[in-house]
């Protein structure tokens, strides 16, 4: 049985002004291109020969060249791009032309198993502390990038608007770093020197947020107590592995994401090189449960890390790029695999080793971060709940509401208990509900 995470292929930048400039009319800004989608293809038919492949696997595990929602299943974040990377990945596993394939997905404000946007540290550190990602990364562009090199690129992005102010270069920076990136999928890199010349520059700085964001250090508190973002789904990888030793379904669980769940996945599995803070698009992660021929109860797990590159004839071809394997032995002993295979219950004590410590620990963040959410406190502050607040309380229900309060699925405001209310708002409550009885039957 093999799990696979991806994500998505080649897409045109994500951008709000100067679409057309920057994006073209072929494809809307932020949708997959045609590059994307030959990318992840390559991706399917390089898991339809390995797992053919009869070095490798006792017998093939996708004889057929037709789709079968019995033989995969397919899980993706409720997005386009990422749908349709599905989809082309699953065209590149069953080149056969009845293809009906089945793709399911959940709400982007609620999906906690692909989507680390809902992750309480990944937001603390994106979106809920400027000061401290500023200076996270100033220095780093500042190393890399002068303002006229930065300037001189924006000119050619199409950004100048959003790389006017000098105290704001990081963000500019990073707006350019995507520009770029789907500049050079698409063949336009190089038509943009001042854009090209400072692109090493960018990805510097963007690998620098990847660490930030998604880096976890075993003697830090606070990252000890949250664990690392990925944790849902290497905690269902497991899982699958579980239950496919009791009985076998799927034989291939493919995960069509983002870069920012391929990443802190591969740092949740112990790589934090620069290979994973730098992950282009397709980067994929398979994940492979392998059991010993002449030892039924010997199980063990491979990793593989790669990416699609395009050949010299044009055609891309899924190249891989290594991936640092840890396991921890019973005795709590960590080590890396240089076969890239760990036994089993040794790849699950790495996974375990970076879960959050404490309860609802992966709902922790700084005193900075909650305060800049801006979540009232109480349904009597009457104050209006923030996205980013409405988010966090929907991923930590237990942790949203001071004593004495419960949070409502309406407007996720905290509301008084009716003991705080006390006996004579009690009284009125069931009077009211009552009521609402009679007037609806």
């Amino acid at each position: 049985m093999v799990q696979v995470a991806h994500r998505h292929g080649a897409r045109s930048a994500l951008v709000d002004d100067n679409a057309t400039q920057i994006c073209g009319t072929v494809y809307p800004c932020g949708e997959l291109t045609d590059e994307g989608v030959e990318m992840v293809r390559a991706i399917g038919k390089f898991a339809r020969g390995r797992y053919n492949d009869p070095s490798l696997v006792e017998s093939p595990l996708f004889p057929s060249t037709r789709y079968n929602s019995s033989v995969v299943y397919t899980r993706s974040t409720d997005t386009q791009r990422t749908i349709q990377s599905a989809t082309a990945f699953l065209h590149g596993l069953f080149e056969d032309d009845y293809f009906f394939p089945v793709v399911y997905s959940h709400n982007m404000t609620t999906d906690t198993l692909l989507s680390t946007d809902t992750v309480p540290s990944v937001m603390g550190r994106s979106w809920l502390d400027s000061p401290a990602l500023s200076a996270t990364l100033n220095p780093v562009v500042d190393a890399h990038l002068t303002w006229d090199a930065i300037q001189a690129a924006a000119k050619d992005a199409w950004i100048e608007g959003l790389c006017a102010d000098p105290n704001a270069r990081a963000d500019c920076v990073l707006n350019l770093y995507d520009v770029a990136a789907a500049f050079e999928a698409s063949g336009r890199l190089d038509s943009t020197s001042d854009l090209k010349a400072a692109y090493p520059g960018l990805v510097e700085v963007n690998a620098a947020w990847y660490k930030y964001v998604f880096g976890w250090n075993d003697t830090d508190k606070l990252d000890r107590t949250q664990g690392t973002p990925s944790q849902n789904l290497a905690q269902t990888m497991l899982a699958n592995m579980n239950a496919h030793r009791l009985s076998p379904s799927y034989k291939l669980f493919e995960y069509s994401a983002h870069d920012t769940t391929i990443a802190p996945l591969a740092v949740t599995f112990g790589d934090q090189g620069n290979t994973t803070m730098r992950p282009p698009y397709a980067v994929t992660i398979f994940v492979e449960l392998l059991q010993d021929t002449e030892d039924a109860n010997g199980w063990y797990v491979r990793l593989i890390r790669g990416n699609p590159v395009k050949a010299a004839n044009g055609i891309y071809v899924f190249q891989q790029s290594g991936i640092e394997v840890h396991c921890m032995d019973s005795a709590g002993n960590m080590y890396i695999a240089s076969t890239g295979i760990c036994p089993l219950d040794n790849f699950r004590r790495m996974v375990d080793y970076s879960r959050p410590t404490v309860e609802d620990g992966n709902c922790a963040m700084t005193t900075t971060q909650y305060s800049n959410m801006g979540c009232p406190r109480t349904i009597a502050d009457n104050e209006p709940v923030p996205l980013r607040c409405e988010v966090y309380r929907r991923v930590c229900t237990n942790k949203a509401c001071p004593p004495a309060h419960i949070l409502s699925a309406a407007d996720y405001q905290c509301h008084p208990t009716a003991e705080t209310q006390g006996p004579s708002s009690s009284t009125n409550s069931a009077a009211r509900q009552q009521q609402r009885h009679h007037d609806s039957t």
